[in-house]
């Protein structure tokens, strides 16, 4: 057996020894010995203190006992970095809680928008109703007035009644027409009168026109819809009945009394929806 010395505190030891006896370093053979030297730091000042030392050299302090024979052969250890997710999955939340957000305001905006139109196309159906109901109003007034001269000048015609209103009709050379029909053509040959008739005629053209567009009542006017049908309905006989008188004095002035009640109810009638 050979004396060789330890590489590391120069003890002589075997060179069958697996570590030196003295400082207790691994020793594997000669072609082995390892010219590193393990250190550890001082854990007072932080100075390094080699293998084998009892104190540190700076400050004196007494080194821990340490293997450093199983630090020196343990495995390295692989000090992995975890990848720091935190950002991803912030800027993750963050663009997800921005898309939600999107989504929710077209959908706000999209109920708006849409409640926005639904008021809108009340608001226009109301203003419709209005202007169908007192354009009706309108030319049914002018019918009144035209129905009632018709019935005097008709009247007068047959009974010979003086009136300063209609004896240009009944009278038109200082005396009466031999006929009422005579007295009715006189009244429907004047151009004041005739220019009535043109009117109510033309009332009547504006709200059929009105009326079309009230035929599809949004949700809640159904019975408004209804009521302004029944006004239409007794506005427009009584206007064809001044339009186009026919008949005797007696069932034209009672046809023409009775529309002219008819349409005054169904004024009323439609009236108070639009109050309300």
């Amino acid at each position: 057996m050979a004396l060789i010395k330890c590489s590391n505190c120069g003890s002589e030891i075997s060179d069958k020894a697996l570590k030196c006896p003295k400082c207790g370093v691994s020793i594997v053979g000669e072609d082995s010995v390892q010219d590193e030297k393990v250190s550890i730091k001082c854990e007072e000042c932080g100075t390094e203190i080699l293998e084998g030392e009892e104190a540190c050299s700076n400050c004196g302090c007494p080194v821990p006992s340490v293997d450093m024979s199983t630090e020196k052969d343990s495995p390295q250890k692989v000090e992995v970095t975890a990848v720091n997710l935190s950002p991803m999955k912030k800027n993750t939340k963050r663009n997800i809680t921005i898309a939600v957000v999107s989504v929710l305001l077209i959908v706000v905006l999209l109920f708006v928008g849409s409640s926005m139109k639904k008021q809108n196309q009340v608001e226009e159906y109301v203003a419709n109703l209005e202007t169908a109901t007192y354009t009706m109003l309108q030319g049914a007034a002018d019918a009144e007035d035209a129905g009632n001269l018709i019935k005097s000048v008709w009247y007068n015609a047959i009974y010979e009644e003086y009136d300063s209103e209609t004896n240009k009709y009944t009278r038109p050379n200082g005396y009466y027409v031999s006929d009422f029909n005579e007295a009715l053509a006189n009244l429907f040959s004047d151009s004041t009168f005739m220019s009535t008739i043109s009117s109510i005629e033309s009332n009547q053209e504006t709200v059929a026109s009105l009326m079309k567009d009230l035929q599809n009542p949004p949700e809640g006017f159904e019975e408004a819809y209804d009521a302004i049908k029944d006004f239409y309905r007794a506005y427009t006989s009584f206007t064809n009945l001044v339009i186009d008188p026919s008949g005797s004095l007696t069932t034209f002035s009672q046809n023409f009394n009775d529309a002219d009640s008819d349409a005054v109810n169904c004024f009323n009638a439609m009236n108070l929806y639009l109050d309300n």
